[in-house]
């Protein structure tokens, strides 16, 4: 009897345990969701706002430039070249240094060119004394055949030969002016301010030989002039804004630096070239630091106009997204709105917007990448960022003692 009792309370506790183990395995799960989503739930009660940058559109007069590709030439060129034959015994310039005009760049050996004066000079002076003489021989005789002393053929001999002596001395004077040429040859100078290049020709070199002899290139370089073409579906509008007043221009160089100095327009070609369909164009640019040289390529950014009341905002406020530009706008309660727009030209760092924004609105500049459309933010202008991170000043005076 009593090892039958003890099997029963043995049974008894075994479907205890049986019936405690299937329910905890019933209710693990429910458990295990319970406190999970708890936890997903602080997580995402925990996660901050996220904080953008913002500026507000706002409208400005803007420039409307034409961008053009551009090459720089100098306004006066000149090659030196030796235009007599001789020896070259001076170089008074350093390779590639600026000059003035009537400073001294070459000498050749004048001797030869002072004596071949010299002769020009006495032959000048003898054919003068004949002359002299045959004037008086004419003078002398011209009563005598009046009265017949002297036949006619005599007198008419002494006038030839008065008009040969005479044209004798033109001949002399002649070749003492083209002595003193060639000698004014021997000594070349500047013609205006520039820079001078290389030399061509080393000192003691014969020059001049048969031929002119290049010996160095002078350029002026300021103001220098830059050429560009105009397509032709812009020349219309070139030339009623030009007819207005002389258009400006700027020049960025290929370090994408723009120089200081903007030019104007002083020429436009008569006609389109059809080959190309553009017309040239000259513009006028100031170079006074002499950084710009002939036969650079620059961007010519040609002003036309200025337009009022225009829509910008910062260049970087836009983003890209399958060829097409949009902004990020924060509207009302803070939440993010995608915004297609329809983005213009570039203006010292401001976008041009034609289409899909109005004043007043505020765009994210900056966090563009941690935010999506219907998202809440946290708004603030860089003005409000940057004295957030400027430290208080710290309360200055002497402790008491």
């Amino acid at each position: 009897m009593s090892n039958h009792i003890i099997k029963q309370k043995k049974a008894a506790v075994r479907f205890r345990s049986d019936v405690s183990v299937l329910f905890l395995l019933a209710i693990f799960p429910l458990i295990f969701f319970f406190l999970s989503g708890c936890g997903k739930g602080d997580k995402e009660a925990a996660a901050p706002t996220p904080e953008v940058t913002v500026s507000k559109v706002k409208k400005e007069t803007v420039p409307i430039y034409l961008d053009y590709v551009g090459l720089t030439q100098s306004i006066e060129s000149v090659t030196i070249n030796a235009r007599v034959e001789g020896f070259l015994i001076e170089r008074a310039f350093v390779d590639g240094s600026d000059v003035s005009a009537g400073d001294l760049l070459f000498v050749i050996d004048p001797r030869p060119f002072e004596a071949s004066l010299a002769v020009a000079r006495a032959e000048l002076a003898e054919n003068t004394a004949a002359l002299s003489y045959a004037n008086e021989q004419v003078r002398r005789y011209k009563p005598l055949v009046e009265k017949d002393y002297v036949t006619r053929d005599a007198y008419d001999e002494y006038i030839t030969q008065a008009k040969e002596a005479r044209a004798a001395v033109e001949a002399a004077r002649a070749n003492v002016v083209q002595a003193e040429l060639n000698l004014g040859y021997c000594t070349m100078i500047a013609p205006f301010d520039g820079r001078i290049g290389r030399r061509l020709v080393d000192v003691g070199n014969l020059v001049g030989a048969e031929q002119a002899t290049e010996l160095a290139t002078l350029v002026k370089l300021d103001p220098i002039y830059v050429y560009f073409s105009v397509a032709e579906r812009d020349v219309s509008q070139v030339l009623t804004e030009q007819n207005k007043k002389p258009l400006s221009t700027s020049i960025v160089l290929s370090d994408g630096s723009t120089h200081p100095q903007s030019g104007t327009v002083d020429f436009i070609d008569n006609a389109v070239d059809t080959t190309t369909g553009t017309v040239e164009m000259r513009a006028v640019i100031p170079n006074t630091a002499m950084t710009l040289l002939p036969g650079q390529y620059a961007k010519v950014q040609l002003l036309l106009k200025e337009r009022p009341d225009t829509i910008v905002v910062p260049q970087k406020a836009i983003g890209e997204q399958q060829g097409d530009t949009f902004v990020y706008v924060v509207g009302k309660d803070n939440k993010v709105e995608f915004r297609a727009v329809t983005a213009g030209s570039v203006v010292e760092g401001l976008r041009v917007i034609e289409k899909g924004l109005t004043d007043g609105e505020m765009v994210v500049v900056d966090g563009l990448q941690k935010i999506k459309p219907g998202i809440t933010v946290k708004p603030e202008t860089a003005s409000e960022k940057k004295n957030k991170t400027v430290p208080s000043p710290k309360p200055s005076g002497n402790k008491g003692k």
